[in-house]
This record gives structure tokens, sequence and C-alpha cells, in this order.
């Protein structure tokens, strides 16, 4: 017979595996919203795609932005959340040089003396207010993928 004190540790390591795979699929969530175009019901301008696949993820601190004119070819957010452990800071960021002023737009002239009168779309801050939500739908996935749902 399984003693209490075996019960309890076990329930409490079950817990904190429970507890990561949230984290996880909730920066995986987040990720998602981050880069939903437009077209999808998403915040995200798509002309090309290189903004959304600029998006990558870092445990510690915030990416670096990238140059001028870099082209991206992918995300690496789902490597980055596999190798995330329980009370790791998770940075989201877009590395491609113009996403600041995709999210905040921009009034004025830049570098090349082109002048801009854009309106900001609002993919970060969109994006952030939605996380409880994420984090709702993450724990709700979870718990369906460990029990069903009971």
């Amino acid at each position: 017979m399984t003693s209490f004190a075996d019960a309890c540790m076990a329930w409490s390591e079950k817990s904190e595996d429970r507890l990561l795979a949230v984290f996880r699929r909730s920066v995986e969530l987040l990720a998602d919203e981050l880069i939903k175009t437009q077209a999808n019901g998403g915040r995200l301008p798509h002309k090309t795609g290189n903004l959304m696949r600029s998006l990558v993820g870092q445990i510690g601190s915030m990416p670096n932005q990238g140059g001028p004119d870099q082209r991206y070819s992918g995300s690496d957010v789902g490597v980055i959340v596999a190798q995330t452990l329980l009370g790791d800071d998770v940075f989201l960021g877009f590395q491609a040089n113009y996403a600041r002023r995709m999210n905040y737009g921009f009034v004025g002239q830049d570098s090349l003396g082109r002048t801009y009168n854009q309106t900001g779309a609002g993919f970060v801050e969109y994006a952030k207010d939605a996380w409880p939500e994420i984090v709702k739908q993450a724990a709700e996935e979870i718990k369906q993928g460990v029990d069903g749902g009971h």
C-alpha cells in the first residue's frame, strides 16, 4: 500500500508537470496570437510574411533586433518552449527592424528621407491583453489531455 507521503509526493510531481505544460502551451498560444494576421482575425499586418517569420523566443532576455532588409525563414518559438523550465523568463520579440513601426505606427521621415503617416496595428498590446484568456485556454487543453476534462 502507498503511504500518504508517497501519494502526496506523486501528486506534487504530477502538479508540477501539469503546471509546466500549461506554461509552455501558454507561450505557444501567445506566439500564435502575435503572428495571427489581420486576414485571419489577428492584428499582424501581412505583406510578404517576413514580419511574421521574424518572431523569435529567448529565455532570460529579449531577442536582438535584426539588420535592415534582413529576411527571416521562420520562428524558433517551439524550440525555445521545449527548453523552458518553471521559473524561466521567456521573451518573445520580432527581429524585423520595422516591427516597432508596424505595431506603434510612425509619422515623419525615416533615415532614407521617406515620409510616413502610418497607423500602428497594436498586435503586441492585443496579444498581451489576451494573456489571461490564453492561459485559461492552455489550462483547459492540458486538463483535457490529462484526464479527458474531468
